[in-house]
């Protein structure tokens, strides 16, 4: 990180300490500044003692070429009158939070498709990962004891701002949507920008976010919208086996398999309530390796997903992002929602408290061929710390 300081002198000038604070809180300065890329912190200082007006600004890396328009110099009057640049060594942040530029890596916990802590799916996030190998981003993920971590590194694809890495605590994963959509939330609101492009192992994957939640809750929540990869289909040819493992007797559609890095299976129930009492065989089910069975049901205009997954080492998933645009694709395929109508998906409201809302939807271009998969939901930053390695 850089971190510059700039000041002006106010002998002389009909600027004052006050009158420069007023303008701040009455002029929007503070918000103007908020999007400007890069950007960690700036703050405005004030020596009344020295006549003196200053401003601090943290930047990520390089400062950009353009930045809002600075009104102190033409309130004061004249020019900086002094700057110093500096490269920041370490930083504090409350009691003990200490990040130093040595082997210690910074991370967050996400809470994907949930809007208050303690819903939805943990993902752990870690910044700054280039220094990290394969081996020491397997044992994070294993000891962090969580469905999926996430490591961010420099990109290597010039269309891209960050490249991500997904690692469950067995295998690294080429795509998946809650880790990406929790990450997504992590580098937006760190870096305060609203558009992301994240390099993965099956492309490049654009973000929308919107921070406006954030600002109502200190900072901690933000609303992402990313299009994943177009999945490709095919029918199930173990169907008959795996609906004996789930308990189902028939599928209200096609039992189908659907890639889009993860394979989801899809298995339809005529109601919320069947879903709900599903009660699948688990050591069943992980004779299907490489495969989640993904079960669903319609309440009203709101569909239910429960999604297993044991032959990938958890039993059952409160949120699933990769399956949610791909039940899209699924239901508007056979008719039962339209292309370009957003379905909303309800998720884990049964596995203690951690329910999960997703929205997604499927589009056509003009020549009837599916052209864009758009997964959508908030994510909560639950906990935040250091690992020493």
């Amino acid at each position: 990180m850089k971190m510059e300081i700039a000041w002006w002198d106010l002998k002389g000038s009909p600027a004052t300490v006050e009158s420069l604070r007023q303008h701040l809180n009455e002029d929007g300065v503070v918000h103007n500044w908020q999007a400007v890329e890069g950007l960690r912190e700036k703050f405005w200082i004030a020596d009344p003692d020295g006549e003196r007006w200053g401003a601090v600004m943290v930047w990520d890396g390089e400062q950009p070429a353009s930045l809002p328009e600075n009104r102190a110099a033409s309130l004061v009057g004249s020019p900086i009158t002094h700057r110093d640049r500096f490269e920041v060594q370490a930083t504090a942040r409350g009691a003990g939070a200490v990040r130093i530029r040595d082997s210690s890596h910074r991370y967050v916990v996400v809470d994907a498709f949930a809007t208050q802590p303690l819903s939805g799916t943990p993902v752990a996030v870690f910044f700054d990962a280039a220094d990290l190998t394969d081996e020491r981003m397997r044992r994070i993920a294993k000891a962090m004891n969580l469905s999926e971590v996430v490591f961010l590194l420099p990109p290597g694809a010039t269309d891209a701002d960050v490249r991500a890495r997904v690692f469950t605590p067995d295998a690294e994963l080429p795509f998946a949507g809650r880790p990406l959509l929790a990450a997504a939330v992590a580098v937006a609101l760190d870096l305060r920008t609203d558009r992301l492009r994240f390099e993965t192992r099956t492309g490049v994957v654009p973000f929308v976010v919107d921070r406006t939640p954030a600002a109502q809750s200190g900072g901690g929540v933000a609303y992402v919208s990313m299009e994943q990869p177009i999945p490709v289909w095919e029918p199930y040819e173990h169907a008959g086996e795996l609906l004996d493992a789930l308990g189902i007797a028939a599928s209200t559609l096609p039992v189908d398999l659907y890639r889009d890095g993860p394979r989801h299976v899809f298995a339809g129930l005529p109601d919320a309530a069947a879903l709900a009492g599903l009660r699948p065989d688990r050591r069943a089910l992980a004779a299907f390796p490489g495969t989640a069975a993904t079960c669903f049901a319609p309440e009203g205009e709101r569909w239910h997903a429960r999604v297993f997954s044991p032959a990938h080492g958890g039993a059952e998933d409160a949120s699933a992002g990769s399956a949610a645009g791909a039940l899209a694709v699924h239901l508007a395929r056979y008719g039962l929602v339209a292309y370009g109508k957003t379905v909303e998906i309800h998720q884990g409201g049964h596995l203690g408290g951690r329910s999960s809302v997703m929205f997604a939807e499927a589009t056509v271009a003009g020549g009837g061929e599916l052209d864009r998969v758009r997964v959508s939901g908030h994510g909560t930053v639950a906990a935040e710390g250091t690992i020493h390695v």
